[in-house]
């Protein structure tokens, strides 16, 4: 072999070596980021829960079963998720890593479920007591109890998922029946004035 030819093939075996010994130093610190990633995301749901706490505690006129509902439901996903980011932070492959941070989305989904129950469970409780208060004095009233009623359990029924379509094709005729009942409500205290 001439000199060259054995240079070259020494230069070839060196960044070969090379590629080799640094993909398991960069495959390190990219898991690590992508824990860090999956852990911000948890820590974001879990700080919503704890303000889903609050909004549940402030919320004067819901119903003894839907404060019980509720706050079981927001101790759960807190549970699953401080255990799901214990299992995170374990996690030596991507693809594990992957399959958290979906189940983080799809079995929790805290921002697109659990928030608006928290809410419009709030809301349609509030609703259902002001129109309550309101029938014997405003006929209409008792049209916003009856579009109301049973809003909140259909609701509080809708479980998390993949299908986040479905899901929010669950909510929105729900949400809709919320705003609907807010504005005919306050409509009725103007013409009462």
């Amino acid at each position: 072999m001439n000199r060259m030819t054995r240079t070259a093939l020494a230069a070839a075996v060196a960044v070969a070596a090379a590629l080799t010994l640094a993909a398991p130093a960069q495959a390190a610190p990219t898991l690590d980021s992508a824990k860090q990633a999956v852990d911000a995301r948890i820590d974001k749901r879990l700080a919503a829960l704890k303000q889903y706490d609050s909004t549940i505690a402030d919320a004067k006129q819901l119903t003894a079963a839907h404060k019980d509902t509720l706050t079981k439901l927001v101790a759960d996903q807190r549970a699953g998720l401080t255990a799901l980011k214990t299992k995170v932070d374990g996690e030596t492959t991507a693809a594990a890593l992957r399959t958290d941070a979906q189940s983080m989305v799809n079995d929790y989904r805290v921002f697109l479920l659990t928030g608006p129950k928290v809410r419009l469970t709030a809301a349609i409780d509030t609703e259902l007591a002001v129109a309550a208060k309101m029938a014997d004095k405003q006929p209409g009233a008792d049209a916003v109890k009856q579009a109301l009623t049973g809003q909140a359990d259909k609701l509080l029924a809708v479980r998390p998922g993949a299908d986040a379509d479905a899901i929010k094709s669950a909510v929105t005729p729900i949400r809709d029946a919320a705003k609907k009942a807010h504005t005919d409500l306050k409509a009725l205290r103007k013409s009462k004035k």
